[in-house]
């Protein structure tokens, strides 16, 4: 890849850079410049400059994505790593954290190794979850010091909130000295199990209160201000009064972050047309009202919430074809987030610096150096890690068009605005848009294809 993308807007957080009308010198991987009104000479050009009045294309650093699903292994009938790494190409994302419950769950350092050696020859940088319990159990910590030895980028239970207050403030503690988040799904199972009336697993249970979230995020706080060190996340807030509680608690001090999805920030019930099977709507937590939606979004967009976190959740057609009560949990994300963020999620037009950020230094300041995941930047010389996207092309979300081993979401068939283009990894093209980026075959120079 040898060419000038010309006429574009470079956003680069970290080095609060924001500027339109850049051309961007891209030579075998490599950003060689980026500066206004580059003369060409033999270069090839790709010219992106929009009309008047128009909105620019975007350049910026990859996408970091701290919660996502792989099913590797256990369940490769619905993702895999490799499908996986793909969709997140696609998405624009070159970072993403693998959830740990996984069949055998990843909850020891020869689990980590092992996960962390299947994901080499990924599309994008694939880091490994670890369990915070043993099984997911909730009972007995995993050797949290072993296990970030081993690679592991944060601990989290995630499906699953089974532990007590004291284990969790023990685990926090612990996890402080490893530089390793410690992540909660925050939704107590005692509620769950009460209002479903059921004994044993609830992680499929469709009746999940606001108090269920809150309840457990209050356990977290309050086991953060039992530990006196440390830092909590908030896996997928879903409620108003869930931005609220972490609203007070940062004012106060406290050293919490949280994420949203996509779909809380896009969706919520009563949903406009009922999708089939009625499944596909059904996620944990639960989408909730107009209302929650706002909420979420005046959170991103003021900080409260930290990140923008895609809970990528592949499932397979039977698993989301049973009765609403029975069917999975979770639709999937990674390639559908920036649109739906755009288009549904309120960070369109003056927003998309913000939304950038959430989908990049956000996530890094969540996750911290010493997990092992690289700066969001944008650098001259160096081999780049970038996504180009196009915040106002339209696309219809279709089957065929999805890069992830499964398509269970309620968007199929919807008209979309948010498209990326261009996806780099180290320098490697992973994912190329050629109908809406065409260039001169001059400038394809050495493509290459990482994994």
């Amino acid at each position: 890849m040898n060419c000038i993308l010309r006429g574009v807007r470079v956003i680069d957080p970290l080095a609060r850079r924001d500027a339109a009308g850049q051309d961007v010198w891209l030579s075998e991987g490599r950003i060689i410049a980026i500066y206004k009104h580059m003369g060409e000479g033999t270069l090839p050009v790709i010219d992106l400059t929009p009309p008047p009045g128009g909105t620019p294309v975007i350049l910026c650093p990859g996408f970091i994505d701290i919660h996502t699903h792989l099913r590797e292994p256990g369940d490769e009938g619905a993702e895999t790593i490799h499908s996986g790494s793909q969709a997140a190409a696609a998405g624009g994302f070159t970072q993403i954290v693998a959830m740990a419950n996984t069949v055998p769950p990843i909850d020891s350092p020869d689990r980590v190794k092992e996960a962390t050696f299947r994901a080499v020859a990924a599309s994008v940088q694939v880091l490994t979850g670890c369990a915070l319990t043993k099984g997911l159990k909730g009972e007995e910590l995993v050797d949290m010091e072993a296990c970030a030895a081993a690679g592991a980028a944060a601990f989290s239970d995630d499906g699953r909130n089974g532990f007590s207050p004291r284990l969790l403030s023990e685990a926090i503690g612990r996890a402080v000295s490893l530089g390793r988040p410690v992540m909660i799904h925050p939704e107590d199972e005692e509620v769950l199990a009460q209002v479903n009336r059921v004994q044993g697993p609830v992680q499929r249970c469709s009746l999940r209160p606001v108090e269920a979230e809150t309840r457990a995020i209050d356990y977290a706080l309050r086991a953060l201000a039992h530990a006196g060190k440390g830092h909590v996340h908030l896996q997928h807030v879903s409620s108003a009064a869930g931005v609220e509680m972490i609203r007070r608690a940062k004012e106060g001090g406290a050293n919490v972050t949280a994420e949203a999805t996509p779909h809380h920030l896009g969706m919520w019930l009563p949903f406009a047309t009922e999708p089939q099977p009625a499944g596909l709507l059904k996620v944990n937590p639960p989408l909730r009202t107009d209302r929650d939606r706002e909420a979420l979004i005046q959170g991103l967009r003021d900080g409260v919430i930290d990140t923008v976190a895609t809970d990528h959740a592949p499932h397979r057609v039977e698993e989301k074809a049973l009765p609403y009560d029975r069917a999975a949990p979770g639709m999937i994300g990674l390639e559908l987030a920036l649109a739906v963020c755009i288009t549904l999620g309120g960070m369109s037009g003056d927003w998309i610096p913000t939304l950038v950020d959430r989908l990049t230094i956000g996530p890094y300041r969540v996750l911290g150096k010493a997990s092992g995941i690289r700066e969001p930047r944008l650098r001259i010389g160096e081999a780049a890690t970038c996504v180009l996207f196009d915040p106002e092309a339209e696309w219809t979300v279709e089957p065929a068009h999805l890069r992830s081993g499964s398509q269970n979401t309620p968007l199929l068939g919807a008209r979309l605005h948010g498209r990326v283009l261009m996806t780099l990894v180290d320098g490697a093209l992973v994912h190329h848009d050629r109908q809406r980026l065409p260039w001169p075959a001059s400038a394809a120079g050495t493509e290459t294809a990482r994994g």
